[in-house]
């Protein structure tokens, strides 16, 4: 982390909206199938293979400790370097940059209000890496690049919109954000 003053560092939790609560779903239905078999097994045995469901449940347990972390995303918003860099970061811990681009090049910063609707709706690409879709404190960056627009959605903090400013005064929108 730098400590500078035009440096701002943000990290979201992912909501479970959309695919991200299909796929928590399937996973939860996946652990409830395989305890259910192992409840079967031991059932139709009649106890016979306790000692193999024993086995089993914990290999149940361990399949619910490794895989429930592909489900938990986290969403990490970062200005330096003069610089947006947005990472997801899956539950192993691995971060992957989604986007970056240079604070100075967009043609707008602003938050998603009915005031700049027509601005991110009105892009030839769209890319929300929001935490969750309803957030008070989402904000979108427009880049205008090669006659294309591309529209990036994130959620802010007064310190991102203070840096941001910094490098791209004419076009960030200041509203006073809840972090």
């Amino acid at each position: 982390m730098d400590d500078s003053l035009n440096y701002a560092e943000y990290t979201v939790d992912k909501k479970a909206e959309g695919k991200n609560l299909h796929k928590r779903f399937l996973m939860i239905a996946l652990y409830l199938l395989a305890i259910a078999a192992i409840v079967v097994l031991i059932a139709v045995t009649q106890g016979g293979a306790a000692l193999l469901g024993g086995i089993l449940f914990v290999l149940v347990v361990a399949l619910i400790f490794f895989t429930w972390r592909l489900v938990k995303e986290e969403r990490k918003y970062e200005v330096a370097n003069a610089k947006l860099k947005i990472q997801e970061i899956n539950g192993s811990g691995k971060a992957k940059v989604v986007f970056e681009n240079l604070v100075s090049e967009f043609a707008l910063i602003a938050p998603m209000t009915d005031e700049y609707k027509e601005k991110f709706e009105k892009a030839d690409e769209f890319h929300d890496y929001r935490g969750n879709s309803k957030s008070k404190d989402s904000y979108f960056a427009r880049l205008e690049k090669d006659g294309k627009s591309t529209v990036v959605c994130f959620e802010a903090t007064n310190k991102m919109l203070k840096v941001m400013t910094f490098y791209n005064k004419r076009a960030t929108v200041v509203t006073l954000m809840s972090h």
